[in-house]
């Protein structure tokens, strides 16, 4: 006798499997929020509104409406760093390296300022959390990648005999200055040229506060 086919039921959208991105599209509904209503704006049911992800989901993956704040906190620290990295790497010579670390980091912020724009938001709040030793030790990391990158031009005369642990400050502090304050008018009536229109003149500071 011939068989016949059955037809199998639908999955419940309740147990349905996962997509394979979900947790990147949690990170990007939580980064939406926040370019809407900043950090605050940053919750469980604002992140399910825009992505869908069911609250199982979220808790899964992040533990709760923080360690999403602090898991997109360290997902763009650490893209930014590596793309810091990637102009420092490819620079030829100290002047170079020095204005790729300016240029570099401008022209990131430039080309993410929803991003860039929260690394500034969240901070204060990642540091009050759980994870301040995380954030700490990335911070730890990353300046102590540029002062390694410093001491041996330092020894050789090319940059001023100061303390290689001041050079990131001297280097790099006047292009956060100015990308910070020029992402918090962006919305406003009293908005700062961008960052690319003093890219050079950013890049021509840093080289003479350093340079021998």
């Amino acid at each position: 006798m011939a068989s016949r086919s059955r037809s199998i039921p639908p999955i419940p959208a309740s147990e349905a499997p996962e997509p394979a991105d979900r947790r990147q599209d949690i990170l990007n509904a939580a980064l939406a929020c926040a370019a809407d209503g900043g950090v605050d704006a940053v919750t469980i049911d604002g992140v399910r509104a825009r992505c869908g992800a069911s609250v199982g989901s979220i808790y899964h993956h992040f533990g709760n409406r923080d360690g999403i704040v602090a898991a997109l906190f360290f997902d763009i620290f650490h893209d930014q760093s590596r793309s810091v990295q990637v102009q420092l790497d490819a620079a030829q010579g100290v002047e170079a390296g020095v204005r790729a670390l300016v240029t570099g980091y401008l022209d990131w912020v430039v080309a993410q300022p929803e991003r860039a724009r929260f690394l500034f938001q969240a901070r204060g709040a990642v540091t009050a959390g759980p994870r301040t030793p995380d954030l700490a030790e990335a911070a730890r990391r990353r300046n102590q990648a540029l002062v390694a990158w410093f001491e041996p031009h330092r020894q050789s005369g090319a940059v001023r005999n100061l303390p290689c642990e001041l050079m990131p400050s001297l280097v790099m502090g006047p292009v956060q200055s100015y990308c910070r304050a020029w992402l918090s008018g962006l919305e406003g009536s009293n908005a700062l040229p961008s960052p690319t229109t003093y890219r050079e003149e950013l890049a021509d500071a840093a080289w003479r506060a350093v340079k021998a």
